[in-house]
């Protein structure tokens, strides 16, 4: 090879070079018209809010293998990228920088202006986004670059909300929903984190209409009793059946409220009395329902205590405006609960107060308590979609990855579902296509309805993000218009996702392409673990334990940072890791390098990887090496196959580092510096070279950059690109299974010689003798190898021990129940020599002991394919073997 290598290799220099060719190249770009099967991933689009995260960095390097393996292996693959518009967390990130900036909110710029300000953050931040998947080597279609608010999915998105509405699936209603008083909207139910907190609960004391007498309610939330219209005892509770009818009076307002009896009341909670308030709690609303009550709001938008309350519906004498003493109004609901208990405890109302932990809902985004609060908006009827939805799943139309794990979980999800509230009350967003006139009609209409003669405002709310997120596998590709793209695309094969969405957007796209398509949006869903620190905790700016993905790319290069992630990173599994991590993937990469270094400097100009010629003059190393390489092709494959990412990592890198480089590019170096005849060379060169190549093909998918600069070197005329290059095809020919025994064998004595000249202080340059007590076939395999033992294990000469052989100054050696003698009278120490010995009976002793546990294990016995329980039965019996012999030569130091 006359180029010159470099001797330290420069991932910056490679990774761009190559990454701009292959997209000058367009090799990304699939073809609906190519006439090979499709396969097709649509990327679960990260939120123009910020920049990347290692999450995203873990979840697109396994999209990015799986579309490089099937671009490999005969597919037209797809891999569609884009960005999502993240409607309350991108007005939440623009807003504070407008603070911080300007000092100003978004009502200082009025809709307009601000809208325009989130498109530029979209633009500087959509674009960093991009760049950083290309830095990681992520292969996506970028001429099909998508946005959630692009014009044709926008489209897409008015056309579903009018469908649905048309239906009968959409409407609007009066509903308790998650208010979310710090990003001032509504959320969904899915939206909402439910997390234990030590709180109290509050024993109030409720007078009797003109009287001093009192019940005792208790209840978390004492700032809602301002909007209470009934208190509620359980239809079971004999002793308080005599006092349902009678009246209460609520404290601050003086309202005289019902007692009355519902089966939602648990008796045994609190006092057994329970204070309704149907504007602030769900299960109080649908009592409320129930008992036609009053609806009192008691809470603005912010959370703060109204000045003056506003009765919504229900039969009730109060009326529609009450208003609220001034030490309350204006309140944040927290500062009025304080407020409320001390006035109580004043007046002499307040019973006692409990610890009391409990679940409170938290804004998923915000992460501040949501108030449940009565409100107008638009929701969409689910259980019509749900049945058809959970049916696919069962019927194996969509398979979960790892199997078993997730399934229950959207099951449950399905079986229980409830309407999505899918309005919010933001601006940034797809606006709500509902238009009211002066009069207050509406009409759902996907232009605007206003003539001359009669003016319509459009609704100013905008809809959940997810809402439009559903529709990403077919709205990309040009729904609602019948596109090439669709029509060959469309079901896409795979997403690859973090399973904390299945229900904000798994489950949801399942139903849109039932809904639309007819048909599921995907085949497969691989959920992906989490990426914490090395302690397991989850990476967050305020533990300030966070990695850039880009950062560790630039240190250790994007293939170190791959390679990393997948190897420590079990199926499905959450990965620990840190900064540290990334140097086992520029191992990884360095060992590479110099493995194509050394086999450069041995190559001739007019080197070749066709080894088939030369078949005839193969040694056993090189009928191994082609047998592990056969090996690890097939057992790459069914793991890529199966979504084991980690287990087809594993087995590439132990063979390339482990086999091919530690092993047999070493057994082959006295054949290119002392070939014995020409052949011995070409054989060894060409063999390796093809190996070489085709190890890159191999782990191309995990680690693009440096393989296509290694391949180059290899390519035949009419090649191009590792990207396009076809995966090689496995060939039963090549498995040479009593090559790999032999191999097997030969390894074992040489790592047990080594072992025992590092115990034993034998100085490196020293050469020994080895005498051998085995068969005759063994002691032919050993002869034959004997250059092996030469070179990788300094032994001059292999000899049969005759009758008269004097085993007393020799370091003795147990391989496979073969017995070696290595001559060491005139440096042995024999002192040294029996804690070694002694150290081999003890290792001995507990693999014997793990075995016959193992083996006595009746479920493992029943349980285990016979074949595996055969192989633990011949393990111990050979273990015994040795055990006997290494017990034979401790005794002689006894």
């Amino acid at each position: 090879m006359s180029r010159e290598i470099a001797k330290i290799y420069d991932p910056k220099v490679v990774e761009d070079k190559w990454y701009q060719e292959w997209e000058n190249k367009h090799y990304f770009h699939a073809d609906p018209d190519s006439g090979k099967p499709p396969f097709v991933i649509v990327i679960p689009p990260p939120n123009v809010t910020s920049i990347l995260h290692m999450g995203h960095a873990f979840n697109n390097t396994i999209q990015d293998i799986l579309t490089r393996y099937k671009r490999k292996t005969g597919f037209e693959a797809l891999w569609l990228p884009g960005t999502d518009h993240a409607g309350i967390a991108t007005q939440a990130v623009v807003e504070r920088d407008l603070r911080s900036k300007e000092n100003k909110t978004r009502h200082d710029l009025g809709r307009e202006k601000f809208v325009e300000r989130v498109w530029e953050w979209k633009k500087l931040h959509g674009d960093t986004i991009i760049n950083q998947l290309k830095n990681l080597g992520c292969s996506c279609d970028w001429e099909r670059e998508r946005f959630t608010m692009d014009e044709g999915l926008s489209t897409a998105v008015m056309r579903v909300f009018k469908e649905l509405y048309d239906k009968g699936l959409i409407y609007r209603g009066q509903r308790i929903v998650n208010w979310d008083p710090a990003s001032g909207t509504a959320l969904s139910d899915d939206e909402v984190d439910h997390k234990e907190i030590n709180g109290k609960l509050y024993h109030l004391r409720y007078k009797f209409e003109n009287s001093e007498d009192y019940i005792v309610v208790a209840t978390t939330r004492p700032e809602t009793l301002l909007g209470d219209t009934a208190v509620a005892v359980s239809p079971d509770d004999e002793n308080k059946k005599s006092l349902i009818g009678r009246k209460v009076v609520i404290p601050f307002v003086n309202r005289a409220v019902e007692i009355i009896a519902d089966s939602h009341v648990d008796k045994e909670f609190g006092s057994g009395y329970v204070k309704v308030t149907p504007a602030h709690d769900p299960n109080d609303f649908e009592m409320g329902k129930r008992h036609r009550l009053a609806e009192v709001i008691v809470l603005d938008k912010d959370g703060k205590i109204l000045p003056v309350c506003r009765k919504v519906t229900g039969n009730s004498e109060l009326t529609d405006e009450l208003e609220i003493p001034d030490l309350l109004a204006g309140l944040d609901r927290f500062d009025a609960r304080k407020k409320i208990i001390s006035e109580l405890q004043e007046m002499g109302q307040l019973e006692k107060i409990e610890d009391h932990v409990h679940a409170v809902g938290h804004s998923y985004r915000s992460h501040v308590p949501i108030e449940p609060y009565l409100s107008e908006q638009w929701f969409v009827k689910m259980k019509p979609f749900a049945e058809k939805a959970l049916d696919v799943l069962e019927n194996g139309t969509v398979k979960f990855y790892p199997p078993g794990r997730f399934e229950n979980t959207y099951r449950h999800w399905m079986v229980n579902i409830r309407d999505w509230c899918i309005s919010r009350q933001l601006w940034w967003g797809h606006r709500i296509p509902v238009w009211y006139n002066e009069e207050g009609e509406y009409k759902v209409s996907l232009e605007d309805p206003s003539t001359e003669n009669e003016k319509w405002t459009q609704d100013p709310d905008v809809l959940d993000t997810w809402f439009s997120s559903q529709l990403w596998p077919f709205s990309t590709m040009g729904w609602p218009d019948q596109t090439s793209d669709l029509n060959y695309f469309y079901p896409t094969t795979t997403l690859v996702t973090a399973p904390d969405i299945i229900f904000f957007w798994v489950a949801r796209m399942i139903m849109a392409g039932l809904e639309f398509m007819d048909e599921v949006p995907f085949k497969n869903v691989f959920f992906n673990g989490l990426v914490r620190d090395e302690q397991g905790r989850k990476m967050s700016k305020s533990l300030g334990n966070g990695i850039d993905p880009q950062q560790m790319v630039k240190k250790f290069s994007a293939d170190a940072v791959r390679f990393t992630m997948i190897m420590m990173s079990a199926e499905g599994q959450d990965l620990n890791i840190s900064e540290k991590s990334f140097e086992m993937g520029r191992n990884f990469s360095n060992k590479i390098w110099n493995a194509f270094r050394f086999l450069s400097m041995n190559l001739e100009d007019d080197y070749s990887t066709n080894f088939e010629p030369y078949m005839s003059h193969f040694q056993l190393e090189d009928h191994w090496i082609l047998s592990r390489f056969n090996f690890a092709l097939q057992e790459v494959q069914r793991n890529l196959e199966q979504f084991r990412f980690h287990d087809a990592m594993d087995i590439v890198y132990h063979f390339f580092w482990g086999d091919y480089c530690d092993w047999y590019l070493e057994m082959i170096k006295p054949r290119l510096y002392k070939p014995q005849k020409p052949e011995d060379k070409v054989t060894a060169l060409r063999l390796a070279s093809f190996v070489m190549k085709h190890s890159m093909e191999l782990l191309h998918p995990f680690i693009p950059f440096i393989t296509e600069e290694i391949w180059q070197n290899f390519k035949n005329e009419n090649e191009e690109s590792i990207v396009i290059s076809q995966w090689l095809k496995a060939n039963p020919d090549w498995t040479n299974a009593r090559a790999e025994k032999d191999i097997l064998f030969i390894q074992e004595s040489i790592g047990a010689l080594r072992n025992m000249r590092s115990e034993m202080d034998v100085p490196p340059g020293k050469v020994m003798d080895l005498f051998v007590s085995v068969q005759d076939s063994v002691f032919k395999l050993l002869d034959e190898n004997k250059i092996h033992f030469q070179s990788l294990a300094k032994i001059e000469h292999i000899q049969k021990t005759s009758p008269d052989f004097d085993k007393k100054d020799a370091a003795a050696i147990v391989v496979q129940g073969s017995e070696f003698f290595v001559p060491l009278s005139d440096l042995i120490d024999r002192e040294k020599e029996k804690a070694r010995l002694e150290k081999e009976l003890t290792r001995l002793q507990n693999l014997e002991e793990g075995l016959v546990k193992k083996l006595e294990n009746k479920n493992f016995v029943e349980r285990a394919p016979q074949v595996v329980v055969e192989g633990e039965r011949n393990k111990l019996n050979s273990i015994r073997e040795n055990l006997e012999k290494v017990k034979l030569n401790y005794e002689k130091y006894a």
